[in-house]
């Protein structure tokens, strides 16, 4: 059980108060917590492997010219002994790295807080070569990622997930949060429980799925499916805009919706009435929309269980 004061008292007025409420009660009146960092940095000959995980907090990631990983550690809780009990354990073997933050065993205090409470975290700030691979494990905190090229996982229980300029195979998840991309290339694995997902990008293989959330997805001229590509959402509208010349078998299906087509290789399969259909009809022929775009090729599937689709140029 928690009190947050939200206006000035007179100093002697805090005290009688803090020592009337409960035994055990802790008075904080510091908003912000105490902070302190550290950095770690390794030396690389050859494409570094990188494996970061903290318990709690955000990671954010950039590529620069240099030949060496830096990762800086910004701990944060409301006292020196918390800070303490955050651990950095880190190795190197060749070009490996392996850097895990753990948190403090207690987090939680017994008795009454008044005032601001601010849990421990570790937060991530890190610069690698743009061609690495790299894996990234948040236990609560959003992820952004720009200019890779590699084999990258972001991957975080609670928070959004943002990356910009990413090239090669990319994995997302996240447990809660949406999820972010912009200018992507490769083999894209986006997966969100719950939270929408918006890319644009140039994919080769492409398997997007959020739990309960909408998707937007647009995709770059002269992108080519190399294999089947998946876009699902247990709830939400999907948009999905492809280039006027694009070749794959549609599947597009909804369970409770429509699905609309203004892609000029589905002239033929708009909305308006078709003769002798009568209403049922021609509402059951919007749930479901299975054709060839140009050439066919790869199955193209998406699938909602509450929501519109748009196949959009």
């Amino acid at each position: 059980m928690r009190f947050t004061i939200h206006r000035s008292l007179p100093v002697a007025g805090a005290f009688l108060l803090a020592s009337s409420v409960l035994a055990g009660c802790e008075v904080n009146l510091n908003t912000e917590g105490l902070s302190a960092r550290e950095t770690k940095t390794f030396k690389v000959t050859g494409l570094p492997e990188i494996d970061l995980d903290t318990f709690d907090g955000a990671i954010e990631i950039h590529s620069w010219d240099r030949a060496e990983v830096e990762v800086e550690i910004e701990k944060r809780a409301m006292e020196q002994s918390l800070i303490d009990e955050i651990k950095v354990e880190a190795t190197q073997q060749g070009d490996k790295i392996v850097l895990k933050v753990t948190g403090p065993s207690r987090t939680e205090f017994g008795g009454v807080t008044i005032g601001v409470h601010v849990s421990p975290t570790a937060r991530l700030r890190v610069a690698v070569p743009r061609a690495s691979n790299l894996t990234a494990r948040s236990g609560d905190g959003s992820i952004r990622a720009e200019a890779l090229d590699g084999k990258i996982v972001l991957n975080t229980a609670d928070g959004s997930v943002t990356a910009t300029r990413l090239s090669g195979d990319i994995q997302v998840r996240s447990g809660d949060g949406s999820i972010r991309l912009d200018k992507v290339t490769g083999k894209l694995d986006l997966e969100t429980d719950d939270g929408s997902i918006g890319f644009e990008g140039k994919p080769s293989v492409l398997h997007l799925k959020t739990g309960d959330g909408s998707v937007r997805a647009r995709i770059d001229v002269d992108a080519v499916m190399t294999d089947n590509w998946d876009l699902t959402t247990g709830d939400g509208s999907i948009t999905l805009t492809l280039p006027s010349a694009f070749n794959a078998e549609l599947d597009a299906e909804t369970s409770d919706g429509s699905v609309r087509a203004s892609h000029p290789l589905l002239e033929g399969e708009r909305d308006e009435r078709r003769s002798g259909e009568d209403s049922d009809e021609r509402r059951e022929r919007r749930r479901v929309l299975r054709t060839r775009m140009g050439d066919g090729g790869k199955a193209l599937r998406v699938r909602t269980g509450d929501g519109t689709i748009r196949i959009d140029r």
